[in-house]
């Protein structure tokens, strides 16, 4: 990446990202509707007043403010940018991205995209090496937002970060959070997890048992953890040289969920 001519290595630019946002105020006027649980629809510029934790609409040069306790549903449309960005995270530019991403993470704060936007932008850095920086990035929605940390789309990424951190008590908690939370899709979620913090440990039998496996059989509704609890059981038993039943878990990876990344990666030789 470069800046009138002077080269920058992206987790530099990471840092600095998320620098120059600890201090900015959202930069533009966000417009959506916002659905109260009274079935009351307002329609018009949306901001949080984080001072007050609470949303604000302008409509008709009239201010209306609601706590989230209020909202029901929230509609922004899509913020320009942010596809592109997240495919070039994935596909391994994330000094592209990272630029991108951090704008739309602090214009769209508490804004339906601040977690997508954020979950890219900590993957960025952790493919930059940076994990300190994928820390603070999600830390900055989970100030405003604690359940992030342990429900939603940005959950398993944290997780994942904490992880590779070495702040595992932490983690621990947070996967029992999820767990209690009744969601099944986060419960899923959580149990992967178990199943990578006891690979890491070199406990692979208990991976299987009491991640992995727990979710191939209990939890097949949630598609979205499917492929890569068969791509993760079948590594764990590999270790344990039990080579044809993690042939049956490839096998069924290829047959069930051809199209996903873990599918890629199994076809790539990963």
């Amino acid at each position: 990446m470069t800046t009138n001519g002077i080269l920058i290595n992206p987790r530099r630019a990471c840092l600095m990202a998320l620098f120059l946002a600890a201090g900015a105020a959202q930069a533009v006027d966000v417009t959506g509707t916002l659905v109260t649980k009274d079935e009351k629809s307002f329609t018009g510029v949306i901001k949080w007043k984080g001072s007050s934790k609470a949303y604000v609409i302008s409509a008709n040069k009239v201010d209306v403010e609601f706590t989230p306790a209020q909202i029901k549903e929230m509609s922004i449309p899509e913020p320009a940018g942010l596809q592109e960005a997240v495919k070039a995270v994935q596909e391994g530019r994330p000094q592209q991205a990272i630029p991108v991403l951090e704008r739309i993470a602090q214009d769209y704060a508490m804004l339906q995209w601040d977690e997508p936007a954020t979950r890219a932008l900590a993957e960025a850095c952790l493919n930059s090496g940076d994990i300190p920086g994928a820390l603070r990035a999600c830390d900055k929605v989970i100030a405003a937002k604690p359940e992030a940390a342990y429900a939603g789309e940005m959950a398993p990424l944290y997780w994942q970060t904490l992880l590779k951190s070495g702040k595992t008590s932490k983690l621990d908690d947070l996967l029992e959070q999820a767990i209690k939370s009744g969601s099944d899709e986060a419960t899923a979620s959580a149990l992967l997890m178990r199943g990578d913090i006891l690979f890491a440990k070199g406990d692979f039998k208990a991976a299987l048992k009491d991640g992995y496996l727990r979710v191939i059989t209990l939890y097949r509704a949630v598609r979205t953890v499917q492929a890569e609890a068969l791509f993760k059981a079948a590594k764990a038993l590999d270790q344990m040289n039990q080579a044809p039943r993690a042939e049956t878990m490839r096998k069924q990876l290829l047959a069930d969920y051809k199209d996903s990344d873990w599918a890629r990666q199994l076809k790539g030789g990963k």
